[in-house]
């Protein structure tokens, strides 16, 4: 028996032999009929999610998601990548040029109030969602609840063993611990933005039950999650829909401001976009676009892009 096998065992031993000397969860609740929904909906309960709210999430569960959810959520760092062309084709530029143009007036408003230039705005909703044509249809309340789950041993078991067979058959003991861990960590976030979802569904915001959006919970153009939404969304009513173009554009430049973006300073730039998608590609991306598009304004520079072939 290999020491990762082993440790997984081990794990799971304990927490069913727990179950069956009659122990207890967070909440109080007896562990002997405890199964991966139950487990979740103890955490939430430790939080106080309001029951109500717990209840709706668990009927309108979707459960055929969750492998997927976890899939996506826990074994991303196993998946390789294809180096990203640092190249931006110029079709992608004319449909960001389009949209500054048609959204012109609200740009105006976002870069007097945020001093967020327009073109880092549109560039980032682009690479997000392209514009709302790609956000996502998962159901967000299950995604969140699925992720919950993470950390119950039958659940943990099923994703080393997929993470097994993305390491093509070798399961270290780092990869091993290192997927323990974000299952943990995950779950916990996944609880806490399940409470947020609250805030938003009981406050008339959205419909967590008609919600839907990325395999991670985030929703909208502008891909914010719950607890993003609560913070650094803004609009032109009470709360921002980010299912339309202004109120994403006017949320996503308060985002970065208050995530530390200071006009002329290339550094705090890169910070608070890392912050809003912690990957270096998907930052990069976002500052090369903008700086393309800042750089092809003017009649000289449209003569110049005319003959500078199909990439910038």
């Amino acid at each position: 028996m290999n020491r990762a096998h082993g440790s997984r065992l081990a794990f799971t031993f304990l927490f069913l032999l727990t179950a069956c000397s009659g122990g207890t969860a967070a909440s109080g609740r007896p562990l002997s009929s405890v199964g991966p929904r139950e487990h979740a909906m103890a955490r939430l309960r430790a939080k106080g999610i309001n029951e109500d709210f717990l209840d709706l999430v668990v009927k309108n569960y979707r459960e055929e998601e969750r492998p997927k959810v976890l899939d996506l959520n826990l074994l991303g760092f196993l998946k390789s990548r294809p180096p990203q062309d640092e190249r931006v084709p110029r079709w992608e530029l004319d449909r960001v040029r389009k949209f500054i143009f048609q959204n012109r007036h609200t740009f105006r408003d976002a870069e007097k109030r945020y001093a967020v230039p327009r073109e880092v705005i549109a560039s980032l909703l682009w690479v997000e969602t392209k514009y709302g044509r790609d956000a996502g249809t998962f159901h967000v309340a299950s995604s969140f609840f699925s992720i919950a789950q993470a950390d119950y041993p039958t659940i943990l078991d099923a994703e080393l063993d997929r993470a097994k067979t993305l390491s093509g058959g070798d399961l270290t003991p780092e990869i091993e611990a290192k997927v323990a861990d974000r299952s943990r960590t995950k779950a916990e976030w996944a609880a806490n933005e399940l409470l947020a979802l609250q805030e938003i569904h009981q406050r008339g915001w959205k419909d967590a039950v008609k919600l839907k959006g990325s395999f991670s919970g985030a929703f909208g153009m502008a891909q914010f999650l719950p607890s993003s939404y609560i913070s650094w969304s803004r609009g032109k009513k009470e709360k921002a829909n980010l299912f339309e173009a202004s109120d994403s554009i006017l949320s996503v430049a308060n985002y970065l401001t208050a995530n530390g973006w200071k006009k002329k300073d290339d550094e705090t730039h890169k910070a608070a976009l890392f912050h809003y998608n912690r990957d270096v590609n998907y930052v990069n991306r976002i500052l090369r676009m903008g700086s393309c598009l800042k750089e092809e304004k003017g009649p000289k520079a449209k003569r110049k892009v005319a003959s500078s072939g199909r990439y910038c």
